[in-house]
């Protein structure tokens, strides 16, 4: 669902109707629907972020390798270059 979207169940609401939310509004004067969508994006949120924090564990093997390799070619170019230069110079 998006947020231009309402729940089937639910007439659509016109953007008058939405209240506005301000810091001097008691808690108690929230809409319960409102209460409950919040709740919802939280809890998508903290869905969505176990997911990162998953991912990347589950990755970190493979990230360490590709790490790895990539440090040793550099290390072994930068090797190679400088036998290059030194392959010019007679001892």
């Amino acid at each position: 669902m998006t947020q231009a979207e309402t729940p089937s169940s639910s007439p659509p609401v016109a953007p008058d109707q939405i209240p506005t939310l301000t810091r001097d509004m008691a808690l108690a004067q929230v809409p319960q629907a409102v209460h409950v969508a919040l709740d919802a994006r939280v809890a998508e949120k903290q869905a969505l972020m176990a997911l990162s924090s998953d991912l990347l564990e589950n990755l970190r093997p493979e990230i360490e390798r590709l790490t790895a390799d990539l440090v040793q070619r550099t290390l072994q170019s930068v090797w190679d270059k400088r036998a290059r230069t030194f392959d010019g110079f007679e001892a």
